[in-house]
Order: C-alpha cells, then structure tokens, then sequence
C-alpha cells in the first residue's frame, strides 16, 4: 500500500503544481482580449494576430489542464445510480470504465499526438490566417496534456486498485470510490 500511496501522490503533487502553472494561461487569453478590444475601440486599429493567439492559447490551456480536472473530480459524472452501489463495486466500475473507454482513448491518441507535433515541427508548419503563426507550439501542448493525463490515469487506476485492496482487507476506505490522496 505505501508503494501505491507513493506513486500516486507523486503523481498528484505533479500534476496539482503543473495545473495551478498552467491555469494562468487564462491570464494570458485575458491580456490579449483586453489589448485587441484597446487597439480596436480606441486606436481603431485592430490586429490580425488576436484572434488566432486567443485560440492557440486557449487551446493549449484547455489539454495542459485535462490532468489537473481528472485528479480534481472536476469532470462531468451521473452518479445517480453509482452512489447506490456498495463500495466495491464503484471500485471495480472505475477501473472497468477507465480501462474500456480512456486506456484506449490515451494509448491511440498520445503516439499520434506526438506524431502530429513532429510533423509540424519538422515541417515547419503555419496556420491559415493570413498571420499565419507556427503550429507546433499548440501541437506540443496537445501531446504534453494528453502524456500528463494518461499519467494521472495512472493514478486513478492505482487509487481504485488500493481501495479494493483496502476495502478485501478491512481496512477503512473512502466513501465514493472517487477519493484523492
């Protein structure tokens, strides 16, 4: 049990710091709304270049935080009915739901991402706007995320896993089967 509490927990602690690093991407999307609204209301000038970096910076917000929303319970669930079921089967329905829909989601996804990126890398791919800034920067984030979430996936599957141990032995376990650290 020390061995799982210490991979997860390592894993928590990493993800938790990169999450808080990354939200203040929102800052930065702010910064460039409130410039292009400046330049565009009172100069009369607007910019080619805002709209794509609200998007590329937002995207990048978006994937860097995924893993920081799967440790935090901060996705969407219907637990109406998962609520009812006894401890050990919230456990097992984790880990079965973790291994049939996101394992697979992750392990297709991560190698092309990367993929993706060094294509863009490589090749030194531009948008389409007539700004046309580098693609890979937002294609990096994009492989970035998706690694810090399969690696938070990691310690879900390893949180679920303890409390099934936890719950065989007799041991106290936590109450939803969605507990953190």
């Amino acid at each position: 049990m020390k061995v799982i509490d210490r991979i997860c927990n390592g894993i928590d602690t990493m993800n938790d710091w990169l999450g808080r690093i990354f939200s203040f991407a929102v800052l930065g999307i702010l910064g460039v709304i409130i410039c292009e609204v400046i330049l565009r209301r009172f100069f009369h000038s607007p910019q080619i270049w805002t709209q794509d970096a609200i998007v590329m910076i937002f995207a990048c917000y978006i994937i860097l935080i995924c893993a920081y929303g799967f440790q935090k319970k901060a996705f969407v669930a219907v637990d109406v009915l998962f609520a009812r079921l006894p401890l050990m089967a919230q456990y097992i329905l984790h880990i079965v739901t973790y291994v049939i829909f996101l394992v697979p989601f992750l392990a297709g996804l991560l190698p092309n991402s990367w993929t993706f990126f060094w294509n863009a890398y490589v090749t030194g791919e531009k948008g389409y706007s007539v700004w046309a800034p580098p693609t890979w920067p937002v294609k990096l984030c994009l492989f970035i995320g998706l690694l810090l979430l399969s690696i938070q996936t990691v310690s879900e599957l390893l949180k679920q896993v303890r409390g099934i141990l936890e719950a065989a032995s007799g041991k106290k376990a936590g109450t939803d089967g969605k507990e953190a650290l």
